[in-house]
């Protein structure tokens, strides 16, 4: 039965079912819930028709029909914008329901392609569950091996009737890197590339703004903000100072969304009054870095940040460990904890107070980063180098330029008393080390001297 018979169908069932109220509560719960499966097929099959019809929209309204194009001709860009004239769409909907339409309508390109287009033109599939397939696996369309996306493609169209759009979507995107493991690294960057801040102050005087982050350095703020309104969310507390404080946070009469402002608020306060001279001691990370000891010794693979699906490259994970240590649990073959080791690699507070002593700040050229801003970096990583924790092998470099030298290849390794960070080739072929000279004031003048 094609989708067009069986929205026919669907609809003569749903006019059956009629509209009187009093007759649908006077029906039982079995049919109550039947009704209810009746009408959304109607509505799948309604939406397959939908994305057949925006296709052929689609069709007639090219960038090479130009003015004479459907679309230009009734005063709209694009099919799209034609859609949401006439239909109750948002911008996504009516863009996924003409690539719906358009793959239908296109013979395809490859198998896996083949394979959506079917499930569409068969009815099997609803076109949110096909576009969150399309859209996971079509940036490695072009390199992938065709049999893996075929193969991938078929499990993800099986999986579409067991689990929401949602979860089917992740699922795609766990495909697409374990076909493309090479491709991980890449993608967390461009993430990183497409973050942003924008504020404004509107007419009113208030002052509002728009982030976007991307998923480490969003988990590092969510997790912070998620931890001032945890009392407020059920989260039970065993100490009884802990006790106290969480209920004065579901005494407080401000809204959850106050609260995080003013927290928020609180939080930058507190970044702009600390002593720039003081570099913050060991502390229980904020997000943590998932990884199997398979990985850690070998050359390759990637890990998971706690909380979040998206894989983390390898240069990702050598950072985590470099700058907040580790904790090795052991599992038998049934998944159950046999062992929890304990935190390693971390600094201890004098040595950090040492290390921020004696650099001053970022030790990466040019870069104005106070201690307070800086991570305490391992030049021997305690994985890679079999290195060791101690003041000598530790220099204080900022955020960025932590995340810059674990990702882009850079390196600094220790020559007696002096430092010295070498750039990778892309940036010099000779790769000529280059001096790293302390920020301190004091340590500067001891030099000199």
């Amino acid at each position: 039965m094609s989708f067009t018979e069986a929205f026919a169908t669907t609809a003569a069932a749903v006019v059956g079912l009629g509209a009187d109220a009093t007759a649908l509560a006077a029906l039982p719960d079995d049919s109550l819930l039947a009704a209810l499966a009746l009408v959304t097929e109607h509505r799948r099959t309604a939406e397959l028709y939908t994305a057949w019809l925006a296709g052929e929209i689609a069709a007639r309204s090219t960038r090479e029909a130009g003015h004479s194009g459907l679309a230009q001709r009734n005063g709209f860009g694009g099919a799209e914008g034609l859609l949401q004239s006439l239909a109750p769409l948002t911008r996504g909907e009516a863009a996924q329901l003409v690539a719906a339409g358009t793959m239908m309508a296109t013979p395809a390109r490859s198998a896996w392609e083949q394979l959506l287009s079917t499930a569409l033109t068969d009815g099997a599939v609803p076109v949110a569950a096909v576009e969150a397939i399309r859209a996971g696996l079509a940036p490695i369309a072009d390199s992938a091996p065709a049999e893996d996306l075929a193969r991938e493609c078929e499990r993800l169209l099986t999986r579409a009737a067991l689990v929401s759009v949602d979860e089917l979507r992740r699922e795609a995107r766990t495909a697409r890197d374990r076909i493309d493991e090479a491709g991980i690294a890449r993608r967390e960057l461009e993430r990183r590339d497409r973050r942003y801040l924008k504020r404004w102050v509107r007419d009113d005087g208030m002052y509002q703004g728009a982030f976007l982050l991307d998923p480490e350095n969003g988990l590092r703020l969510f997790t912070a903000l998620d931890a001032i309104i945890a009392p407020r969310r059920g989260v039970r507390f065993v100490d009884d100072t802990a006790t106290v404080s969480g209920q004065a946070v579901i005494d407080d009469p401000r809204t959850d969304e106050q609260l995080l402002a003013d927290s928020l608020i609180e939080i930058v306060q507190t970044a702009i009054d600390a002593d720039p001279s003081k570099l913050f001691g060991a502390r229980r990370p904020a997000v943590r870095v998932i990884v199997t000891e398979q990985t850690l010794a070998g050359a390759s693979g990637h890990g998971f940040l706690e909380g979040d699906s998206q894989p983390v490259s390898r240069s990702t994970i050598e950072r985590f460990v470099c700058d907040t240590g580790m904790i090795g649990i052991k599992f038998d073959r049934h998944d159950q904890i046999l062992d929890l080791g304990r935190t390693q690699r971390l600094f201890t507070e004098p040595q950090r107070l040492a290390i921020s002593i004696r650099d001053g700040g970022c030790l990466f050229p040019n870069c104005t980063r106070p201690p307070s801003g800086c991570e305490v970096h391992h030049i021997n990583q305690w994985q890679r180098d079999h290195g060791h924790t101690n003041v000598t092998d530790g220099v204080l470099l900022c955020r960025h330029h932590h995340m810059l030298l674990h990702n882009n290849h850079w390196n600094i390794h220790r020559h007696n008393h002096t430092y010295w960070l070498t750039p990778p080739t892309t940036i010099d072929r000779t790769r000529t080390p280059i001096a790293l000279v302390s920020k301190s004031p004091l340590m500067r003048e001891l030099t000199r001297h």
